[in-house]
């Protein structure tokens, strides 16, 4: 089965939080050198508007550009219209999107949902985060009732809260369903640390802090 990385770039008016550098990388490269360290993939795929991206990436890592229609640089494009383009273009059987703003997530969680998906009665696959804490939606309690006593956080229902970094997909599953989660996922969870997803500054204040400490040692 042919398995492509996919990673979607948006410039954004010439300011990207993906290439920004973290301890002398920029974040693109981190993803990059992610899905080249896996053996799953055939190839790693940079979709975007502006080949100008290509400077910001060291020309040992394993990548090719493909030019994706302007239209998709839409403030109000979804990412499955991305995927939808994406596919349009190239053949594939399974794609591994991955956004350039994950630096922490492991190569042992990326061969983990491809082999899911390649070898399991599993569409699709994505990453999580499970959370035990006493959760509200619309005003109301969701994993918890207001007319007993507060049970121990250890006996509270999980609720899993989807970290939107990694979706491994099955093309036949995508054009059924349009959408990156099939209708049989498996899920795969994380720790925050590994789920730590860069889009402010502070977040970049945080990543820079686990590099800084020796916690991540890369790829």
């Amino acid at each position: 089965m042919k398995t492509i990385g996919l990673i979607p770039f948006w410039f954004n008016n010439g300011q990207s939080r993906d290439i920004k550098k973290l301890a002398g990388k920029h974040l693109i490269e981190y993803t990059i050198a992610l899905l080249n360290s896996s053996s799953f993939i055939d190839e790693t795929i940079l979709y975007a508007t502006d080949s100008k991206v290509l400077n910001y990436i060291d020309p040992e890592l394993k990548v090719s550009f493909l030019k994706r229609p302007k239209s998709l640089d839409n403030a109000n494009i979804l990412i499955e219209d991305i995927i939808e383009s994406f596919l349009n273009e190239y053949e594939v059987d399974i794609i591994v999107l991955l956004h350039p703003y994950t630096p922490f997530l492991t190569k042992e969680t990326l061969n983990q949902c491809i082999t899911e998906v390649k070898n399991s009665s599993y569409n699709s696959a994505f990453t999580a985060i499970e959370s035990k804490k006493f959760s509200w939606y619309k005003n109301e309690p969701l994993n918890f009732t207001r007319d007993t006593k507060s049970p121990k956080l250890k006996d509270l229902e999980a609720i899993i809260l989807e970290q939107g970094l990694l979706y491994v997909i099955q093309k036949e599953s995508f054009l059924k369903q349009k959408s990156r989660i099939g209708t049989k996922p498996y899920i795969h969870m994380i720790n925050h640390f590994e789920g730590h997803e860069i889009n402010e500054a502070k977040d970049f204040e945080i990543a820079e802090l686990i590099v800084n400490s020796g916690m991540f040692q890369g790829v």
